[in-house]
C-alpha cells in the first residue's frame, strides 16, 4: 500500500474575479473548493492512475470534516487522518487575469496527545508500503518526518520525501527512495544560485552520497534532471501549452511510483514521472491517465556526459 502524508491538509476556496480593488468591496464571479496538500495531490494523480493510496494527516473541525467527504466522495480516495481540536485551514486563491494571489492559513494547533495518537498509528506502515512525506511539517516540537524517516529506514520500508530544506536535509542519512525538489529548492539547500548543469549536477551528486537513491530535479518549462549514484539524465520539456503548475511535482512523484512499483525501472520511472508532470501542466487540473499515456511516447530523454 502506499501511504501519502500530508501533515498539514487544507481546502484551498478559489475565488475567480474580474477585477480587484485593495479596501473595497470586491464581487466574485465564480468560486469553488478543493482538497489542498502535496501529499493529496500525489493520492488524486495515483488513483488517476489506478494505485490505490491511504492518505495521513491531521483533520479537525467543520472544516476537517469537509475535507474528508470531498476526498472519499468526489475523489474516491482512503483518508485515514487523525482528528484533532483545532479547525482544518482554509487557504484563499485570488484568480485574476493578472494571475493568482494565494493567503495560506496558519496550521492547526496539535496536541501532544492527538500527535502520539497519529504516530501510533503511522508505525503500522509495514515492509512491501510506500510512504510519501509531502509539504510542510505541522509543528517543529515534533520532528516528525525525521521520526518516520527512521521508521521508514529500520523496517526497510521506501520512502519519498518533497520538502522544505530542513526536513530534507535531516532525512538524507535514511535514505529515501526518491527526492524531487525543484532547481529553486535545491538552491535554497545549498544557499546558493546553481547557475548551470554542472553546478545543478554536483549539487545533486552530494545529497546521494548524503543517502538519498534517486532524486528528480524539475526544471519548470527546462525539464527535468535525473541523478542516481549510476548516472545522470535529462528530460526535455513536454511540448504544449503551459496551463496550469499547481501539482505538477506532486504529480511527477505520482507517475514516478507507479512505475517504479511495478518493476523497479528507475529510468522507466523516471520517463512516466514526467509524462505526469506535463500532463497537469497543459491541463486545467492533475494529472489523467490517459493524457500521461498520451505524453509519455514523446518524451524525450538523453544521458549527461559526466
Amino acid at each position: 500500500m502506499i501511504y501519502t502524508c500530508t501533515l498539514n491538509p487544507a481546502i484551498d476556496y478559489r475565488m475567480v474575479l474580474d477585477t480587484f480593488k485593495e479596501g473595497s468591496l470586491n464581487r466574485a464571479t465564480s468560486t469553488s473548493l478543493f482538497p489542498g496538500g502535496k501529499g493529496i495531490n500525489v493520492s488524486i494523480v495515483l488513483k488517476a492512475l489506478g494505485k490505490k493510496s491511504r492518505i495521513l494527516g491531521f483533520e479537525g473541525g467543520f472544516t476537517g470534516s469537509h475535507l474528508k467527504h470531498m476526498l472519499s466522495e468526489s475523489f474516491g480516495l482512503d483518508p485515514w487522518f487523525t482528528h484533532i481540536k483545532d479547525r482544518t485551514r482554509i487557504n484563499l486563491k485570488l484568480s485574476l487575469k493578472s494571475g493568482e494571489t494565494e493567503i495560506n492559513a496558519p496550521a492547526p494547533s496539535v496536541s501532544r496527545e492527538e500527535y502520539e495518537t497519529f504516530m501510533s498509528e503511522v508505525k503500522n506502515i509495514e515492509k512491501g508500503d510506500v510512504l510519501v512525506l509531502a509539504g510542510s511539517d505541522i509543528d517543529n516540537r515534533f520532528n516528525t518526518y525525521e521520526t518516520l524517516a527512521k521508521h521508514c529506514f529500520d523496517n526497510n520500508i521506501p520512502f519519498v520525501i518533497d520538502s522544505e530544506k530542513d526536513n530534507v536535509t535531516k532525512v538524507l542519512k535514511y535514505e529515501p527512495l526518491l527526492l524531487k525538489p525543484n532547481l529553486y529548492e535545491l538552491e535554497t539547500i545549498f544557499n546558493r544560485k546553481l547557475d548551470d548543469e554542472k553546478a545543478i549536477v554536483k549539487a545533486a551528486y552530494h545529497l546521494i552520497e548524503e543517502g538519498a537513491k534517486h532524486i528528480i530535479i524539475s526544471l519548470g518549462s527546462d525539464g527535468a534532471y535525473f541523478v542516481t549514484k549510476y548516472g545522470v539524465y535529462k528530460a526535455a520539456p513536454v511540448k504544449g501549452e503551459v496551463k496550469n503548475t499547481v501539482g505538477a511535482g506532486d504529480s511527477m512523484v505520482a507517475g514516478f511510483l507507479e512505475s517504479y512499483m511495478e518493476d523497479e525501472n528507475p529510468y522507466k520511472a523516471f520517463k512516466r514521472a514526467v509524462a505526469a508532470a506535463g500532463a497537469t501542466v497543459v491541463t486545467e487540473r492533475l494529472a489523467e491517465k490517459n493524457t500521461i499515456d498520451a505524453l509519455e511516447a514523446s518524451i524525450e530523454i538523453e544521458e549527461v556526459p559526466l
